[in-house]
Formats: structure tokens, sequence, C-alpha cells
């Protein structure tokens, strides 16, 4: 039994999703590993006392005139539209296909991993 930090966990989760992007593989990996980095990368954000992309995010979009929405539902939101959600889950009221533009998806999730990753560890950490 070993002891892992959970955000040496997301650094190599996000490093193997950059890598997999990168190299033109497969993009669906590419967003869950990217998406489970997102998970751990925002809860040490927020406990490093930090503003997490899930808090800025809506920050800007009430700033533009709109309300700003509960942080639950606009994670759920922003999962459901990255295409997180869909690589995670199938509940039985759900169809067995999804249209998604995987290419984009993935680009957007991993953009979302690194500004939480770069507001934790700093514009110099090498990923």
């Amino acid at each position: 039994m070993s002891r892992f930090h959970k955000g040496d966990i997301a650094k190599t989760q996000l490093q193997t999703a950059v890598f997999m992007f990168l190299e033109g593989r497969d993009r669906s990996s590419v967003i869950t590993l990217a998406g489970a980095a997102s998970g751990i990368l925002d809860t040490l954000v927020r406990r490093s006392g930090q503003e997490a992309f899930l808090d800025y995010a809506p920050r800007v979009y009430r700033d533009l005139g709109g309300q700003m929405p509960k942080r639950s539902a606009y994670l759920h939101h922003i999962n459901t539209r990255l295409g997180v959600i869909a690589h995670k889950h199938l509940w039985e009221e759900d169809s067995d296909t999804i249209e998604l533009d995987l290419e984009q998806k993935a680009a957007d999730v991993l953009c979302r991993a690194i500004a939480d990753y770069i507001t934790l560890n700093g514009q110099e950490e090498h990923l």
C-alpha cells in the first residue's frame, strides 16, 4: 500500500490527457482523464483559498448581465456541455448514443483543467 497526494494523481491524469490530445489519440479518453483531473484540481484550488474555474466562470456570466447560477447547477451544466457526464454515466432513461464534437470537447475540458492547474501551481510549473 502506498500513499499518494491527490494533486499528483491529477497532474498525472492531466499530463496523460495532454499527451494523448497532442498525439491525436483517443479523444474520449482525453475527456475522461481531463474531467477526472478537473474534479480533483477544483477542490485543491478552493482549499488553497484561490478561485477555481467553476467559481470564476459564473461570476463572469453574472457580471455580463446574467444571474449567478448555483455552483452545483453550474458544475452540472459545464460537465454536461463538455461531455464529461456523457463519458461517465449511462442512466436508465439515457439514450445509448450521444452526439459530441469530440475534438472540441477534448480541447475545452483540457483548458478547464489546465486553468485550475495553473491557478494552483503557477505559470512556471512544468506540466
